[in-house]
């Protein structure tokens, strides 16, 4: 009986002094690779990394199950599904980028403010930034501005930048 799998991780372990590798597969099943007569399955061991498919031959003694063989599989394997989002997932993640978008620290949004109100005053934004980006970011920092000092204004009567 052979199992093909690939690994999810791979654990050192010993039992009554003998070291072998503890290997759980993506589907959750474990097995234990000893070291084989004479050492031939603990030379292979280097096999057995994350993310390889590889080939377990599979033996019985005394009705018990073990690893007799391993080996390699690259190309044996169908390559890997593209994931999908679901749709009712799909909202789900944007709400979480959202949150994750309000939580910047005061901290950063002050040193930002400073940072692009001096690239303002030396007119770098534009160059290093592009023409959209720099008009972007020049409303986001007035709009800091007047949201800093309490200044009621509506926006209008601005100068724009070309």
């Amino acid at each position: 009986m052979d199992i093909i799998g690939v690994i999810d991780k791979v654990e050192d372990d010993s039992y009554d002094g003998k070291e072998f590798k503890k290997v759980t597969l993506k589907d959750g099943q474990v097995l234990k690779v000893k070291q084989g007569r004479e050492g031939s399955l603990k030379a292979k061991w280097d096999l057995l990394q994350w993310g390889v498919a590889i080939k377990f031959t599979m033996a019985q003694y005394l009705g018990k199950d073990f690893v007799k063989d391993i080996a390699s599989v690259e190309g044996a394997l169908p390559p890997p599904a593209e994931p999908k989002i679901l749709p009712e997932h799909q909202e789900a993640i944007d709400k979480s980028r959202q949150e994750v978008r309000k939580e910047i620290a005061p901290q950063a949004i002050g040193m930002m403010t400073k940072e692009i109100g001096d690239m303002i005053r030396a007119k770098y934004l534009v160059p290093i930034f592009g023409k959209d980006v720099g008009n972007e970011l020049i409303k986001w920092y007035r709009g800091q501005a007047l949201g800093i000092t309490q200044i009621p204004f509506d926006g209008k009567d601005l100068p724009t930048f070309e």
